[in-house]
């Protein structure tokens, strides 16, 4: 056995033990920022009071990890973080809410560690959060009356917002209870709660047995591990700058988007389909991470970060590669997957100064070879493996031979984006709404904005009834078929559906519940309708052929396909 898997100390332990002097606790600089949100807070609570209220002898708060020498108080937290900020915010509470002064100054003890100089204690907190968060939370929660006056959660971000929101709701729900409740529930606390210590020597040990020690802590992600790994290496003189400088980047993208940040980081040097975990694959494909850290967090991650905070930025985009740059980024956005992310940001990342005009050119094409995968349904292996061969095409890796297909769309792979695009689109879900948003955008000049409630809604019905004037309109149940789920027959509306509507007469069906009380309608789309003397198969032909030959105009596909639409040209309608 390893020597420092043979040093493990695993013990239960009261809280009466856990906040005293025999621990001394810190979370570690690499830890993510504290995640409870109020439901989780609540929980916790609940649990404790139901326990107490139903005479249980113990609860079982699950187990904590640390790193932490034999005999030695400190205590860096590897796992545990939300469950000992939770519980020192609850006895803080407690603390703060007795309103006998000497009782009050006793049950400081469980948040803050007196000086004793006879048994060798520092004054200090019995928790110190990370560098971050640690004024703060002293500030508001662990100091004497510091919950008497918790501030404004909407005005702080991240963890601080965490820490108050729990905080203020918490107070709340133990104000609630009478005094005699309070200190039933703090004796209970302090000596019917157990927490399971599970205490290694090295940061190496600690890692290797938290995944499977996880009870009601929140899980640490593929990023907090990498973290983790990073800041070893780093060095006690580098450590507190590169971690501040991954929690702002962390903090600035959201904790689930740092993890999609090294995911696609790992994409733009592995180019391939991940096949091993994140925290597993990003150090075996990611060359610059294992060299020098300070050199990794200034030369890729927050260069990086920085462009994938661009790219959520669209006054940004239009300002640095103008408005169909702009168009072209928020379009993609809509599609549903984020393939086409690692050959922007890696495209970003390598641009040189001045590069402008060629950038926005690659998104405006980048584009259009994204929303050929997305209508025609590509596989996910078919996707990543163009997408690589994008970042092969201007990135070359050493010993790889020029790909055959990358970027651009050969006539074949056009006509068969047309060709999707004709047909019944309705029927493909994911893919309908984007693409009439995108259409519906180029036909407004780039005006038109959308949001959750907008919805698709059918002007010839899905369903048409024996005497409806759709019924003589379309007689030929064939042709209505051929017509439904296409473009030409498809509207955005900002209401709900109302199916009772959807059988009306045509004329009733423009003014009572396509049109708004003005009469018009916000999106061309549906303003073409509007326009529209009747609705028939003739109709529907050429508005089908303006609206194909729009999108091959936005996806520059007219020319070298040779084919707009599958009608014959007989005119040309408004859209």
């Amino acid at each position: 056995m390893p020597q420092q898997l043979s040093l493990i100390e695993a013990h239960e332990s009261k809280l009466n033990q856990i906040f005293s002097d025999d621990y001394e606790f810190e979370i570690p600089s690499y830890q993510r920022p504290y995640a409870w949100e109020e439901q989780q807070a609540q929980e916790l609570l609940t649990d404790f009071i139901e326990a107490m209220d139903n005479g249980d002898d113990v609860y079982f708060l699950g187990s904590i990890v640390l790193i932490k020498e034999p005999h030695k108080p400190l205590s860096r937290v590897v796992d545990g973080q939300q469950r000992l900020t939770t519980l020192t915010i609850i006895l803080s509470i407690l603390r703060d809410l007795t309103t006998d002064p000497e009782i009050r100054g006793t049950r400081r003890v469980y948040v803050y560690q007196k000086a004793n100089p006879d048994g060798g204690s520092a004054e200090r907190f019995r928790l110190l959060l990370r560098q971050r968060d640690r004024a703060f939370f002293q500030k508001y929660v662990q100091n004497p009356d510091a919950t008497n006056a918790l501030p404004d959660p909407d005005i702080l971000e991240g963890s601080q917002q965490n820490i108050a929101r729990n905080a203020i709701h918490l107070r709340g729900e133990l104000s609630k209870l009478n005094e005699d409740r309070r200190n039933k529930l703090i004796a209970y606390l302090i000596q019917r709660c157990y927490l399971v210590v599970v205490a290694v020597p090295t940061a190496e040990a600690a890692r290797r047995i938290f995944t499977v020690l996880n009870a009601r802590g929140l899980d640490l992600t593929a990023t907090d591990i990498l973290k983790a790994n990073l800041l070893e290496r780093a060095g006690s003189i580098h450590e507190k700058d590169l971690a501040e400088r991954w929690e702002t980047a962390e903090l600035a993208l959201g904790r689930d988007r740092m993890v999609e940040l090294f995911g696609h980081i790992r994409t733009m040097f592995e180019r391939d389909k991940p096949r091993i975990a994140l925290e597993v694959g990003f150090p075996k494909f990611v060359s610059t991470f294992n060299g020098n850290a300070e050199k990794f967090v200034s030369d890729t991650l927050e260069p990086i970060a920085d462009a994938m905070l661009l790219l959520s930025d669209g006054a940004a985009i239009k300002k640095q590669f103008g408005d169909e740059a702009a168009k072209a980024v928020r379009s993609l956005d809509r599609i549903d997957n984020k393939d086409w992310l690692p050959p922007v940001l890696l495209r970003l990342w390598k641009r040189a100064k001045g590069d402008q005009a060629e950038i926005a050119k690659f998104l405006i094409e980048l584009e259009r070879l994204a929303y050929y995968l997305f209508v025609t349904r590509a596989d996910i292996n078919t996707r990543i493996a163009r997408c690589s061969a994008v970042m092969d095409e201007f990135d070359p890796r050493a010993g790889r031979e020029k790909p055959k297909a990358g970027l651009a769309l050969d006539p074949s792979e056009q006509k068969e984006f047309l060709d999707a695009l004709s047909g019944p689109l309705y029927q493909k879900a994911r893919v309908c709404k984007p693409v009439l948003q995108r259409l519906d955008e180029a036909l407004s000049g780039g005006g038109a904005s959308y949001d959750e409630l907008v919805s698709i809604e059918h002007v010839l019905p899905q369903t048409v009834t024996e005497k409806s004037e759709w019924a003589t309109l379309f007689p030929n149940e064939a042709q209505r078929t051929e017509w439904t789920h296409r473009l030409a027959n498809l509207v955005f509306l900002t209401r709900r559906i109302n199916t009772r509507a959807s059988n009306w007469d045509f004329d009733r069906k423009k003014i009572e519940y396509f049109a708004s009380k003005d009469g018009t309608s916000p999106f061309p789309l549906t303003q073409g309708v509007l326009q529209a003397a009747k609705w028939s198969p003739e109709h529907l032909a050429k508005r089908q052929e303006t609206l194909i030959e729009k999108l091959a105009t936005v996806w520059a596909l007219a020319e070298s396909s040779g084919q707009v639409a599958s009608q014959p040209k007989k005119g040309k309608a408004s859209a």
